[in-house]
Formats: structure tokens, sequence, C-alpha cells
């Protein structure tokens, strides 16, 4: 019997109390003959056996009650240990060996530390004539080799084993090791688990391994549990995930981290401190609250002050298991973009002025567009190489130098935006101009209805199809679609069939006829909408739609509209990269030099690396050793890999079969049965029958 608090047993001295009531009550006073109560005490002397059973009856129930409770608060439990199972005769063994996540878990030493000292353990008990193996259960386990009689070998396999930072499937683990001992001639089987027995790992639902006998009988194989974490619980807590978003309503360049904390223990977690680092520099800081078994989310904001991928990750305040504290992701924060706008139609009256509603949309809070407005004389004078973007809104057709100087400009790189109006309806000057840049000629400009009709809303054009897995579009979906489609168009231009290259349709209207173009020309991008960013051939600028799509459309145009921080990938599995056509990538590297090659696809437009070891940033190298930083990414932890919730070893016991279970020499496989709840029944019985005689 054992007692989980046994200083109650002091307690127990109370019994005694009774017993000295009794034995005072036993004290005689010297007789004194006094005759006038000679009879009473005649008649007493009937009734005296019956008061003395009596009496004894209350000192036993008052001692059993002052017995009982403090007995009962001791928690007392019998225990009775199972016996254990020894195979008959030599058995072919094979030790597996957790290698998850949980495994880092430390006290002093880590879990998976002291799991190396119970594989050997576990070797150094088997007979000289026992084959033997050992199997690292990782995310995708398999055996290195069939069983061997080599002790010594199998030692340094059990040296050269590595924790890993993987969600792993104990009974996958357990089947590929059944299957193993199937190969041996031996009749005796044995499988021995080394592991912290962690719920996520090991599913007590499934059925249990079982191997096939030399006559092709099912067999249930001797297990030898070894609990690295003796019984102990594993108290956590973990960072599961992050999400990044713009908050323009902080201001330029802010950004907001929304982060997600799980507390997998079963005590409260208070003022927990989560860091928000920026290419490991700490950068502001909060506090969480976490609810045993709790979850909850914390958000945390930072202005970058300059544009690019950067690194950011939470860092919880480290506990046991320090791994999952830290979470981080790449993102590409917008640089500063500065766009030429070349007002084709200026107009003292802003509302009639073709660049106002584009230079409020980029000059709007939040937007990376940084417009400097130019009518069509000073615009052609400037330095194209200076900007980033070059707006034409309604210009007439520009001389040929003009047009040498943008051909030059996309193909460099930049990115030019094309919108049409009455200076720009000259279709055939426009063609002769421009064509070389333009991604299909101009066939005609043709009007819908004049736009101060009556009708004019309701005979208009209207956007029917959108391409809305486009960057520039991607937002437009839902609800918000309705920014977009509710657009009336009084006058466009048509568009020749024929492309100019590698020409995209991102909207058409209700007609058929494209509305926005999109095309790659050189290193640069090209996009044309067909109709007039002002209010002369539509009403697009006063649409809700109108200043997100300027912004997407102008950061599009420079290649930085890439939302990168969607690429991500899992430790243990292997990430696909875009590749453009002049990036020579040719590795993936760790933060700690881990490095793994990349295979390139078949039309070189993609490239896979893995399986990634290791959590945090991961840099894309080319041949010359240098990073691409455009293709810099995160891996993450499986947020399953962080339960470090345990089965306990009777409920693990049980599920293989108390027939066939045996644990490591240390370790019990005790049942406990609670005796403490009769203990507290026997003691209020005897406080009722003591109360039921004294009435009496």
């Amino acid at each position: 019997m054992t007692f989980a608090h046994p200083w109650f047993l002091l307690g127990a001295l109370a019994a005694f109390i009774p017993l000295l009531i009794h034995l005072f009550d036993r004290r005689r006073p010297r007789p004194v003959s006094f005759p006038a109560i000679a009879f009473v005490l005649k008649s007493q002397k009937r009734t005296a056996s019956r008061l003395k059973l009596k009496r004894l009856i209350l000192y036993a129930l008052r001692t059993l009650f002052f017995l009982a409770i403090p007995i009962a608060l001791a928690r007392p439990e019998f225990v009775k240990s199972a016996a254990a199972v020894t195979a008959k005769g030599a058995a072919a063994t094979v030790v597996v060996v957790d290698t998850s996540l949980a495994m880092r878990w430390r006290d002093g030493s880590s879990l998976f530390d002291e799991a190396r000292k119970e594989a050997k353990a576990a070797l150094a008990d088997l007979l000289t004539e026992e084959p033997a193996a050992v199997l690292a259960c990782t995310r995708a386990p398999a055996m290195t080799g069939p069983l061997s009689f080599e002790k010594s070998r199998l030692v340094t396999q059990v040296d050269e084993l590595k924790a890993t930072y993987e969600a792993v499937d104990l009974n996958r683990c357990l089947e590929v090791a059944a299957r193993a001992l199937d190969e041996s001639p031996l009749a005796n089987r044995r499988l021995v688990l080394v592991s912290a027995l962690t719920a996520n790992a090991l599913r007590l639902e499934s059925e249990p391994p079982v191997t096939t006998g030399p006559k092709g009988e099912k067999l249930k194989p001797e297990v030898v549990l070894r609990d690295v974490a003796k019984g102990r619980a594993l108290p956590n807590r973990a960072l599961l995930d992050v999400r990044a978003e713009p908050a323009p309503q902080v201001g330029a360049g802010a950004w907001q981290f929304t982060f997600t904390v799980r507390n997998f223990s079963a005590e409260a977690q208070r003022d927990v401190e989560l860091t928000l680092k920026v290419d490991g520099e700490a950068v502001t800081k909060g506090f969480v609250e976490l609810a045993p078994e709790g979850t909850t989310q914390k958000t945390l904001t930072w202005r970058f002050t300059k544009g690019g991928a950067a690194y950011v990750e939470g860092a919880l305040t480290p506990d046991a298991l320090a791994d999952d504290d830290v979470r981080g992701l790449v993102v590409t924060v917008p640089k500063a973009l500065k766009a030429l706008v070349v007002n084709g139609e200026p107009n003292p009256l802003k509302v009639k002025d073709e660049a106002y509603f584009t230079d409020a949309a980029l000059s709007a809070p939040g937007s990376p567009v940084r417009a400097v407005v130019r009518d069509a004389d000073a615009a052609w004078k400037e330095d194209l190489s200076a900007y980033d973007v070059v707006m034409l809104l309604n210009v007439a057709p520009p001389p040929a130098e003009v047009t040498t100087r943008l051909e030059a400009f996309v193909a460099g790189g930049g990115g030019l935006f094309v919108s049409f109006g009455d200076r720009a309806s000259d279709v055939d000057a426009f063609n002769a101009a421009l064509g070389p840049v333009l991604p299909r000629k101009l066939r005609v400009v043709k009007t819908a209805v004049e736009p101060a009709q009556a009708d004019a809303s309701g005979r208009a054009a209207r956007l029917a199809q959108l391409e809305a897995a486009h960057p520039v579009l991607s937002p437009f979906t839902g609800r918000a679609r309705e920014g977009l489609v509710s657009t009336r168009l009084y006058r466009y231009a048509l568009f020749e069939s024929v492309s100019a290259g590698d020409v995209e349709v991102l909207a058409t209207l209700d007609d058929g006829a494209p509305a926005l173009l999109a095309m790659r020309k050189g290193k640069g991008r090209v996009l044309v909408f067909g109709s007039t960013v002002d209010r002369d051939w539509s009403d697009f600028p006063i649409r809700t739609a109108f200043l997100p799509f300027m912004q997407r459309a102008a950061a599009w145009l420079t290649g930085s509209l890439d939302e990168r921080e969607q690429l991500r990938a899992r430790v243990g599995e292997t990430v696909t990269l875009p590749l453009a056509g002049d990036v020579a990538a040719v590795l993936v590297k760790s933060a700690s030099g881990e490095e793994r090659a990349l295979t390139k696809d078949e039309t070189g437009a993609s490239a896979t690396a893995g399986p990634l070891p290791e959590p945090g940033r991961y840099d894309v190298l080319d041949a010359a050793g240098r990073p691409v930083e455009a293709l810099a990414f995160s891996a993450t932890l499986d947020p399953a890999a962080s339960d470090t919730t345990r089965h306990d070893v009777e409920a693990v016991t049980a599920w293989f079969g108390e027939e066939v279970v045996k644990l490591a020499e240390g370790e019990s496989t005790e049942k406990k049965t609670p005796v403490w709840t009769w203990l507290l029944l026997v003691g209020a019985l005897a406080f009722v029958g003591e109360g039921l005689l004294l009435r009496k």
C-alpha cells in the first residue's frame, strides 16, 4: 500500500482520544456507605452489562472515526504489480527509438539523451544468440539493414541517431519493425519501444502490431516499454502559427503579425513574454495569458523603414521544449516605388484633371508608390531611369525618340501603364508611336453610349470576366469583386486579336472585348486599360476598387507585388520554388548551414529541395554562393508535433495486451486501487452510528 500524503497519518494519533476518555471513566471514587440509595444501586446491577456493551461500541465507533479520516486524507492505494513476460528462448528484437520533436523536451538533459541510454541498455540486455536491429522512428521510417548479431555496430547506430523536429507516427514505425521481425526464423519476437509515449505519436484506437510466425500464423510479439519520461507530465507551450498582413492604418511600411499560442499543460501560464524579431533583432514585445489547455492570439505591429525580404519571427520565453517557442516567416516588404505620371489632359478643375484620381490613389496612406505628376512636354524631358513606373494617362502619341526611350525602359525592367482618352483616340497614330510597347495594337475606339444620355448607366459596357488568380486582381473576390464589375464604360478601345508577345487578358467586357491586358517584355511589364482613369469615358475612378487596383497595378509593374509570405514549408517536407528564367539557383541553405540541392523541373520554371531538416529561415544560393533574396523562405514545425500530452503506461500496456508487455528494469507496471474513498465512507458511518447510540 502507498500513501499520496503520508503526513496526514499523524492525525491518526487522535484515535487515542476515545481510549483516554474511556480510561478516565474507569477511575473509581472511594466507596462511601449511603443507605438511602442502596435500593437504587441494587436495581442498576441488572442493566450494567447492557451499558458496558454500549460504551464499548461507542468507544469503537469514535476510534474508527478518528482513524478513518486522517488515513483517508493520506490517500492510501493498494499497488499490484503485473507479472513480467519473458520470452521462451531467444527472441529476434527490433529497438524502435522515437525521434519526434517531443524528444527534445529537456529538464537538465533531453529526453532523447535518455532514449539513447535506454536503447543501449536494451541492446545490452539481449542474449548473445538474439539478433537485433535499431529503427529510428522518423516521419518516413525504414529499416537500415537486416537483423544482426553485431551488438557493437548497433550501439554505434544508436550513437548516430538524432532527434528530429517532426511529428512521427509510432504506429507506422511499429508496423515497419514487425515486418522486419517476419524475416527472422526464430519463433519468438520482441519489440522494444523507447519513447515518451505522446498521444499525437501513438494512436491507441488503431490495432496493435502483430508478426507472422513460421507457419503464417499471426503472433503478438513481446513488447518492452521504455518510457523515457518516467511517467512525468511534459508541460509545454508553443507558437503554432503566424500570419502577416500590411497595416496601412498604422502608416506606410507597417505590417501586423498575428501569433497563435497554445498551452499544452494543465496549468495556466501568465505574463508569458512574446518578442517580435526582424532579421534577428528584437524590435517590440508583448505578453500573453494562457488558460490551462488553452489557445490565444497576440498581434504585434512593426513599421519597416526599407523594402525587400525580411525574416520576421516571434519568440516566447523559452520553456522545456524551446524549439517550438520560436516561429517565423519571410515577408517581402514592398520597396518605395517612384512613378512618373504623365498627365495627357491637365485641367485647373481637379475633378476634370486626367491625373487627379490616379495621383490621389497612389498618394493614399499605405501606398508603396510616390507619384510625380508631369504634363507630356515636361515628362519627356525626365530621366526615365530615375523611375520604377511610367503611367501614360490619355497621352497623345509621343515622338519616335520618346518611344525608343520607353521601349528601352521596359526592356530594362521598368513598368509601363497605359490608359486612353480623347487625346489617345487616334488609332493609327497611336499604333505607329507606341506599337512596340503595346500588348496588342488598337483597332478602333467604340462608343457604347454617350455619357450625357439619360439611360447611359444602363446601356454602358460592364466588366464581366476577371482573372482572379492574377496578383493585380487577386483581392477582388467575393463581395470585393463588386467594386470592379460595377464599373460602367461608356467608351473604350478595341484591340486587334494578334498579341505582341507573352500577353494575358486579365478582364473582359460583357461583349467579350478585352478591357485589361498585361504583358511581360524583356525584364519589364506593361499593363493597358482600355478606357480612361478619369470620368470622361467611364466611372471607374469613383468605384471602391479604383484605389487598391491602381496601387497593386503599380506594384505589379515593378515586380514587387509578390506574396512571398505565403511560400512556406514544413520541416521534413519538400519545398517547391518558382524560378524566373534568369535565376541560376542551385541549393538552399538553413541558418545552421545545412544544405539541400535544388532539382529543377523539365521547364526550368520551378525547382524542389528537401526534405528540410530544421525550422527557420532558408536562403537560396546561386552557383557563386550568393543568396537570391527574392527566393528566401521559412520552414515551420507541424503544430501537432508540439502536443506533448502523454499516454499513461497502463493505457499503452492495455493496448498492446498485458500478457505480452514487459517494462524495462526500474519501471513499474503497477496497478493502483484507491481505498481512501471507502475509508471516508467508513468514517461517515461511524459518525452517524455514534449519533444514533447517543440519542437512545
